[in-house]
């Protein structure tokens, strides 16, 4: 007897329906300095935290700039599914979701560091450029919208975007969740959401952090039978196209994409995905130890907390101008990797990937991913999350990591 439970047991696991998303990439979108200051000013707000102070050694700024010619600005400043995701120019990744009866089509970031639905209204205001500039939401022209009759407001950048909750139908590649609340915003702030490639967020985070605690789209995929595991998977191609951005797997683990075994630990508060880090190393200096860490697919960059980030920075030879970290970038390839040890498991950064290239005109600057943004823990955003397979597991409260396949 005990034999059949194990065979059926193995047979419901092979059997089970993975679903696998592409990810698209905007290659028309222009990386500049600025879309990293906008990049670093959203992540403050996500995690509530006010803007850094100016750094001072005995009463004088820390501030040098000597001279590395064009280094630095001299200026101020199984069976499946699929469904295409993209990178826009290595900021943000998104893929393609419908709302409505019929569908009405948009492109949302899959963010695993939030866990609200919202998409532009066709209520919006004609002044606001981010929403004339993307797909807007019209309920009068869905047969199963049904309205709320309440308000909401979430916090990105340098304001809140706001409007209503509403109920319809959403579709994720294929997979029609029924009633699900999402926000219809009719209001976004300043320049967060002009000029990007999306239209809104699909957050994949847990409903404790859920502005008016409403119920993420990825629980009512797994609650209403869409899926059969309550587990996720990214692979982000850091270098991808508009056609092959990468990868979001729903209801499994796609053993396609990894190599050898998923390292796996327990996250430690459920809200973000949060999980301990054993240490952070640089080679050989340690400049972490027993640390937290939230994997969050919704940034570019890596955030430490402060000691790690003066010291990282002043490791790799990085000369603090204008609040940011510059470095020489004939120095890049000699830098050695950064080595983080999840779960027992060593995974490696190499300086290619930590050091971001800027071309802006006829100049070249290297700069540093690695922000402060006040936080005692570290945010491992795309920088790192682009390397490996990362698995986000509800069921058993648990992030994974794997090679690349």
């Amino acid at each position: 007897m005990l034999k059949w439970l194990v065979l059926l047991t193995i047979l419901a696991l092979v059997s089970a329906e993975i679903h696998r998303i592409k990810i698209h990439k905007n290659q028309d979108h222009k990386n500049t300095r600025q879309h990293r200051k906008q990049a670093i000013q959203a992540l403050k707000q996500k995690y509530h935290q006010q803007d850094a102070v100016i750094i001072y050694d005995d009463g004088v700024p820390i501030y040098v700039q000597p001279d590395y010619g064009y280094d630095y600005p001299s200026q101020p400043s199984d069976d499946y599914t699929s469904e295409e995701l993209g990178n826009s120019m290595n900021m943000y990744y998104y893929g393609l979701i419908g709302i409505g009866t019929p569908e009405q089509y948009f492109k949302v970031v899959f963010d695993t560091g939030s866990a609200n639905l919202w998409v532009p209204s066709s209520q919006c205001l004609a002044t606001d450029v981010a929403c004339q500039q993307h797909n807007q939401y019209n309920s009068s022209a869905s047969s199963t919208f049904v309205s709320s009759g309440q308000n909401f407001s979430i916090q990105y950048g340098t304001g809140s975007v706001s409007g209503y909750l509403a109920m319809d139908t959403v579709t994720i590649n294929g997979l029609a969740i029924a009633n699900q609340t999402f926000g219809e915003a009719v209001s976004q702030p300043g320049a967060s959401f002009t000029d990007v490639a999306f239209d809104g967020i699909l957050g994949m985070g847990y409903q404790q952090i859920a502005e008016d605690n409403v119920v993420p789209p990825f629980y009512n995929l797994y609650e209403e039978g869409l899926i059969d595991e309550p587990v996720f998977g990214f692979y982000l191609a850091r270098n991808g196209s508009a056609v092959e951005g990468g990868q979001l797997t729903l209801g499994g683990t796609d053993q396609n994409l990894i190599a050898g075994e998923m390292t796996y630990t327990p996250v430690t508060q459920q809200g973000y995905w949060q999980f301990s880090v054993n240490n952070i190393t640089w080679n050989g200096t340690v400049i972490s130890s027993g640390c937290q860490a939230i994997a969050d697919t919704g940034t570019s960059l890596i955030a430490a907390p402060s000691a790690a980030y003066i010291q990282l920075n002043n490791l790799i030879g990085g000369v603090l101008i204008q609040g940011e970290y510059y470095v020489p970038c004939s120095t890049v390839s000699s830098l050695p990797v950064l080595t983080i040890n999840i779960g027992g498991t060593n995974f490696y950064l190499p300086p290619s990937v930590y050091i971001q290239t800027y071309t802006e005109g006829n100049y070249t600057t290297c700069m540093s991913t690695f922000t402060d943004i006040g936080t005692g823990f570290w945010i491992l955003g795309d920088v790192f999350l682009g390397q490996y397979y990362s698995e986000f597991d509800f069921g058993q409260n648990r992030v994974g990591f794997a090679t690349l396949a």
